[in-house]
């Protein structure tokens, strides 16, 4: 499994410099939407990937943000979003898990964040309009962080199926 700062993902996320201002790793909730595509996949054999990641000003309790708001699995998108971007590396550790590893580098995202998403994109199903269509499969809260343009942050995602 890849680590943050070394391997082929530190030195290819960050040009040879291993080293993020911030490492983040948060868990993320499977959405009800992903769950019943993955129901159609032990039916009808439809897949999905992931593809993008979402950031936004949700996630934290506007009262405490030092407190991470429990995720609602029924959402279909972010709370506020204001940053999407590709994934830059993903990985299948086991059958049970995948690991999507995010970097907001200097320019991107320079607001307060709580929430991170996965935009998964439907690679194969017997219903070819379906075929290219994204999602939101997974969500993930964490405590309020203020980002600005001298930060680089990492967030390494990992997800349940």
């Amino acid at each position: 499994m890849s680590q943050f700062g070394t391997g082929s993902f530190g030195s290819a996320v960050f040009g040879g410099d291993a080293s993020p201002s911030l490492l983040l790793q948060i868990d993320a909730e499977m959405t009800f939407q992903a769950r019943r595509w993955m129901g159609r996949g032990l039916t009808d054999g439809t897949s999905f990937q992931m593809k993008q990641f979402v950031v936004g000003q949700g996630g934290f309790d506007p009262f405490n943000y030092k407190v991470a708001l429990p995720v609602n699995p029924d959402v279909t998108t972010l709370e506020d979003p204001v940053f999407t971007d590709a994934i830059d590396q993903y990985e299948r550790p086991n059958f049970q898990n995948a690991c999507a590893y995010c970097l907001l580098d200097y320019a991107d995202a320079n607001i307060t964040l709580g929430e991170i998403g996965i935009i998964s994109e439907i690679q194969c199903s017997p219903i070819s309009i379906e075929n290219g269509a994204t999602f939101l499969s997974h969500v993930g809260h964490f405590p309020l962080i203020a980002k600005n343009d001298s930060m680089r942050i990492a967030i390494r995602v990992l997800s349940q199926f």
